[in-house]
């Protein structure tokens, strides 16, 4: 299974990463030991790029919970790209390297995709700021305040090389597919592949090679590099075993998944492998943790085995003595005169005499033990061992001591084995959770999301523009003749268009519209309580000024009668479900409540931006709503506000 990406893989990622270009970071996030840079545009709207070291770089539909706290290398990376713009996206010499050159300061972000890998953030000088890991060689240091160096490369122009500097790029290599491989830094899966384009047999010595077999390993080469990209994904049953940025004459036969883009592609293929080696690795501790309550359960049961039959002996025991226990004492008391008569030997040698001569009160005696003051007797088969010098009734409550105390211990350790049992049995009805979910894709958004937008408390899709391209958009491409317009009195407010979907704009929809207006405006950043707003028709919206007036870019005038609407300043901040997702929404508080079962009102005040989103954040949080805060930043009204209970 392929774990990282090639040469060849970067280079055709990095043309379509090029189309990133002009986007700016958002947010960056470390999840899982990758890297996630959150990128906005206008254009193309949020964008994922995910970087993991020695292994991928890609664009992202991924839907990746962001930690609780983000890392030290998240918010270095959060310090000093945010807001920043990628001016370009390169990879240097074919190398398994890309870098990402930023605008402002000219802050360069360096993944290495070979070995153990790296991120590393230098400034414009290409000094190290600070890398993801430290690292030290003898070539170079991967250390902050040190100038970032290349690693030894292969130090090969493929474009330039012909048959006879192939050659020499192959001297020392054991055949050619390793040559390819190693010296010339293709990787296993394209050497391969250019000797199957080639017609080589893959195993072929250095020295073995003509001079048309070399130009038509070059050619090979130069057809796999100059190929239009056609991924797709490489199966073995089910399971993903490969991914390429073209169809290689390798794979002939096999099971291919294409895609559109290469990015595509690595997404899905590295979002499975994720999953499947999650799942592998709770299967493996599911496995160990079986093995081990197997293993507690068979330690138990054969405790409470051995509890049980000892516990079972001592109540025998006792039972026999109660029941018997004429014959004991008169057999102690026959033993103890013999002993006082006598002595221990003298007893011993008397005792002998009777039990040979099979007198009645030996017979339930096996041996006597004077010295220690034991004897054993036998009692319906069972042999016990009794105390010399306690009566029968004694020794009977001994046994029955031990009983008690042995049948506590068995029920002690029968109610363990019975929760050995329980956890098996829930760790086996549990199994269905080792197979690990991908993370959801990200929804495509709804064309509107590019503006802002809220729906009315009467189901109205309101939008409004976020600059001059937005209002021009909303006015000419999405405004329809059953649609109404509105307007706040102030420079500097957005146009906002009320979608009536075939039906009549109720009144409430309007108001909300007015105050949607009121809210997005300088009024705003002015701190103003109230706002005049106005509504108009489409057919009143005209950009042609009246004759011998100028009309500013982007600006229209309005024909006829306007209706005027005084509305409060204010705003509500909530999360709403779309195609299954939660969604900030700012809007009026009317709306918003409509629509979500949790709303922060927001007003014009002091807070800076980031920090009025962040403390909506924890209130959604305590409500358990996880949403990003880039998002809710997104959403809010321009300029500081203040959160009001």
């Amino acid at each position: 299974m392929k774990l990282s990406m090639s040469s060849l893989d970067i280079m055709v990622c990095v043309r379509e990463l090029k189309n990133a270009i002009g986007s700016r970071v958002e947010n960056v996030y470390e999840i899982e030991g990758a890297v996630i840079l959150r990128l906005y545009s206008k254009e193309r709207g949020r964008q994922d790029l995910v970087i993991q070291p020695g292994c991928r770089i890609h664009l992202t539909t991924r839907v990746y919970q962001a930690p609780k706290q983000p890392t030290s290398f998240a918010m270095l990376l959060r310090k000093h790209l945010e807001n920043a713009e990628i001016l370009d996206i390169v990879q240097p010499d074919f190398e398994r390297i890309v870098e990402i050159r930023f605008g402002g300061e000219g802050k360069i972000l360096i993944a290495e995709l070979f070995g153990e890998g790296n991120i590393v953030l230098c400034d414009s000088q290409r000094t190290i700021i600070q890398p993801y890991r430290t690292a030290a060689w003898r070539h170079r240091s991967l250390k902050a305040g040190f100038p970032y160096l290349y690693p030894p490369g292969t130090d090969v122009d493929l474009s330039g090389l012909d048959a006879a500097g192939l050659k020499g790029k192959l001297d020392g290599a054991q055949d050619i597919v390793r040559g390819l491989a190693v010296n010339l830094g293709l990787g296993g899966p394209l050497a391969e592949e250019v000797c199957a384009r080639a017609s080589v047999g893959k195993g072929l010595k250095i020295d073995e090679l003509s001079e048309k077999e070399l130009k038509d390993i070059l050619n090979a080469l130069k057809e796999v590099l100059s190929s239009d990209p056609a991924p797709c994904i490489v199966y073995e049953g089910d399971q993903p075993v490969d991914f390429t940025p073209f169809e290689f004459k390798t794979h002939l036969g096999r099971k291919v998944k294409r895609f559109s883009s290469f990015n595509e592609a690595l997404d899905e293929y590295f979002s499975t492998v994720a999953v499947m080696a999650a799942s592998e690795s709770r299967k493996k501790d599911y496995e160990r943790k079986v093995e081990r309550l197997l293993k507690r359960q068979l330690e138990q049961q054969q405790q409470f085995g051995d509890l049980y039959k000892r516990s079972s002996e001592s109540k025998r025991k006792a039972d026999l003595i109660a029941i018997h226990h004429f014959q004991i004492d008169e057999a102690r008391k026959m033993l103890d005169q013999l002993r006082r008569a006598k002595g221990w030997q003298g007893a011993l040698e008397a005792f002998q005499k009777a039990k040979e001569a099979r007198e009645s009160w030996t017979l339930p005696i096996k041996s006597v033990d004077f010295k220690e003051g034991k004897m054993e007797v036998e009692l319906a088969g069972e042999t016990i061992e009794l105390d010399l010098r306690a009566p029968a009734f004694e020794n009977s409550t001994r046994y029955y001591k031990e009983y008690r105390t042995l049948a506590e211990k068995a029920v002690g350790t029968r109610k363990a084995l019975e929760e050995t049992e329980k956890e098996l049995e829930a760790l086996r009805a549990g199994i269905r959770e080792i197979e690990v979910p991908p993370p959801p894709k990200r929804r495509k958004p709804k064309w509107f999301e590019r503006h802002r937008w809220f729906i009315s408390s009467d189901g109205h899709l309101v939008i409004g523009g976020r600059d001059a391209q937005g209002n021009a958009e909303i006015v000419e491409k999405h405004m329809e003749p059953n649609d109404l317009y509105l307007h706040a009195e102030i420079i500097g407010a957005p146009h906002v268009v009320v979608k009536s979907a075939g039906k009549e704009i109720p009144e409430t929809t309007i108001v909300e519209a007015a105050e949607f207006a009121a809210m997005h405006s300088r009024a705003w950043r002015e701190g103003l309580g109230t706002l005049d707003v106005y509504w108009a028709k489409p057919d009143q919206v005209s950009k042609k000024a009246p004759s011998g007036t100028y009309l500013p870019k982007g600006s229209y005038i309005i024909q006829g009668k306007k209706n005027l609407l005084k509305v409060p300043v204010r705003a509500a901040v909530g999360v709403m479900m779309l195609d299954g997702e939660n969604v900030v929404v700012c809007g009026p508080k009317s709306a918003v409540q409509k629509h979500s079962k949790v709303f922060v009102e927001v007003y014009p005040g002091s807070t800076k931006k980031s920090e009025l989103a962040r403390q909506i954040q924890v209130k959604f949080r305590i409500e358990g709503i996880e949403v990003p805060v880039d998002e809710i930043e997104r959403a809010l009204p321009p300029g500081t506000g203040e959160i009001r209970e």
